[in-house]
């Protein structure tokens, strides 16, 4: 590649397209140098790896944090403060143009519950383990989630229902529908 000399008072203007390029580069410079550290970069660098750009890939584990724990606050001071774009209008133009965005917001939220599942866990044999009386909740829901205990209501539909409810005239749904512990109870 051969470097190209320029004259003094005759130094190459960048094409605009070149100059946000730049521009976008030095903003993901100053944004990996900034946050690097922080827990959350581990979904911007598993982003960044799926191939998704790296402005989309922060507005991406931006939008997925609850938003009392966004930072910034708003999508307009994330575009200007961190993405090094002049507004929010390029965000919305992603979301409009390309729905794996929202997609992937919604799936990187719910994989935050599976990421603290040994916790929850842990706070439920916790509570379920807690004699007081208060705590029956919890050991209803330990004991269904381990097959040890089914809801009554569960067990008397599972008896009354066919496997097929075609197989039934009017006057049988009727009758189950309003049986106790029916369709309806």
């Amino acid at each position: 590649m051969t470097d190209i000399l320029t004259l003094p008072g005759f130094e190459a203007e960048l094409n605009p397209l070149d100059e946000a390029q730049l521009r976008s580069n030095e903003a993901r410079e100053v944004f990996e140098a900034r946050y690097g550290a922080a827990p959350w970069m581990e979904d911007y660098w598993a982003l960044c790896a799926e191939g998704w750009p790296w402005r989309q890939a922060v507005y991406i584990v931006w939008a997925s944090q609850p938003r009392d724990r966004r930072a910034p606050a708003t999508q307009g001071e994330l575009a200007t403060q961190e993405l090094g774009l002049t507004s929010d209008r390029v965000i919305r133009k992603w979301r409009a143009d390309n729905p794996a965005v929202d997609v992937r917001i919604r799936s990187l939220t719910i994989s935050q519950l599976s990421k603290s599942r040994a916790q929850v866990i842990a706070a439920l044999i916790e509570a379920a383990s807690n004699p007081n009386p208060r705590a029956h909740a919890d050991r209803k829901l330990a004991l269904e989630m381990l097959g040890d205990y089914v809801p009554k209501q569960r067990l008397m539909i599972g008896d009354l229902l066919p496997d097929d409810l075609r197989e039934l005239d009017e006057n049988d749904l009727r009758a189950l529908a309003t049986a106790p512990g029916g369709a309806s109870g």
